[in-house]
């Protein structure tokens, strides 16, 4: 039983650890893509650069005008393949006739209209630029590792990338948007959905050790209640994590879906109720396992969450409140969740290794 409760411990630290890692770090990935404003810059064959130094390229119907999509294609505009070959000066755009007028269109469908020949010419400017990895304290660390930075740059400029937001958030304290508008994405979901399978699976053997734990204290072959309810909170769990992301036709179907992190909710906390049941009913037999002040503290958090958990049912039933104060919520209610976990890591005792007790 020794060995059981051993890694009892372990699973309870790691199953506290990886979703929390998984619903943090997955904001903390998201966010730090939004504020990853470094970018592969072109090499517009400046003589120096320093401010002042421009050049200009004739623009005509043979090259479109020099559309935004032909400026790039220009062979004397090459893009640079790292990001510390970036521009430190940002590069200002403008077109002028052949007298030196400058010329100023709202978009390049005017430009068509236009009948006379102009450049467009491409100057440095005295202002730094903010999309230069070399303006920043991010340059001595790309210097060690510039294959992270390349390889976020990548990725943020990847097609398939799409952000929950525009801009950094902090859903904990004010609610600008839903756990699921953040982790559903790509690519997020690739951090997000393996540790939580890998969560599944730890929640799956916690319960099973409870259980086997429990059997040996009392000598019994069945199944207690707290081992159904958990095996099923990970089941609800599993299913949560599998369809996050997926858009249904059928209405029927997209309300089945919310549903399973309800029921992930109310079986968890059935299992976390009818377990500290159980302790409290044998509890005699586990003193020498057990640290009896943390028991009072899990007994005191769970009595807490089912009241926490009535409390909000009760003020989303009455009260329509804003998406906001939902997903404040929403955020801190999963997070807070996790401490079931952890409390049962502190709850058993550390034994000593003995490779002879089963």
């Amino acid at each position: 039983m020794e060995n059981n409760i051993r890694r009892l411990r372990i699973i309870a630290l790691l199953l506290f650890i990886t979703p929390a890692l998984a619903l943090v770090g997955s904001l903390l990935t998201h966010n730090y893509l939004i504020s990853f404003n470094f970018s592969q810059d072109y090499n517009y064959n400046f003589k120096e650069n320093l401010p002042g130094n421009s050049v200009s390229y004739f623009c005509s119907k043979e090259n479109n005008y020099c559309s935004e999509t032909v400026v790039t294609e220009f062979k004397e505009i090459a893009p640079f393949n790292k990001l510390d070959q970036c521009n430190i000066y940002k590069i200002s755009t403008e077109y002028y006739r052949k007298d030196g007028d400058n010329l100023k269109f709202v978009n390049f469908k005017d430009i068509e209209s236009f009948d006379k020949e102009f450049f467009l010419k491409f100057e440095i400017t005295n202002k730094l630029s903010e999309s230069c990895i070399l303006n920043s304290k991010s340059k001595t660390y790309y210097e060690f590792f510039p294959i992270f930075y390349e390889t976020i740059y990548k990725i943020k400029t990847d097609k398939k990338t799409h952000l929950g937001t525009s801009s950094v958030v902090n859903p904990f304290i004010y609610g600008e948007t839903s756990i699921s508008n953040i982790v559903k994405r790509f690519p997020v979901k690739f951090f997000f959905k393996p540790l939580l399978y890998i969560s599944v699976v730890f929640m799956i053997s916690y319960w099973i050790y409870y259980n086997k734990v429990f059997k040996t204290l009392i000598n019994s072959s069945k199944n207690f209640y707290f081992f159904n309810f958990g095996i099923l909170s990970a089941i609800f769990l599993l299913l949560h994590v599998f369809f996050l992301g997926w858009t249904f036709e059928s209405e029927f179907l997209t309300k089945l879906r919310r549903t399973f992190v309800v029921f992930f909710i109310f079986f968890e906390v059935l299992a976390q109720a009818f377990l500290i049941k159980k302790i409290f009913f044998i509890k005699d037999r586990m003193k020498n396992y057990l640290r009896f002040i943390i028991i009072y503290l899990k007994l005191l958090f769970v009595i807490s969450i089912c009241l926490a958990t009535f409390l909000i049912l009760i003020i989303l039933m009455m009260y329509d409140l804003s998406s906001r104060m939902d997903y404040i919520l929403e955020w801190n209610y999963f997070l807070v969740l996790l401490f079931f976990y952890y409390l049962s890591f502190l709850m058993w005792k550390k034994l000593k290794t003995n490779p002879t007790t089963s």
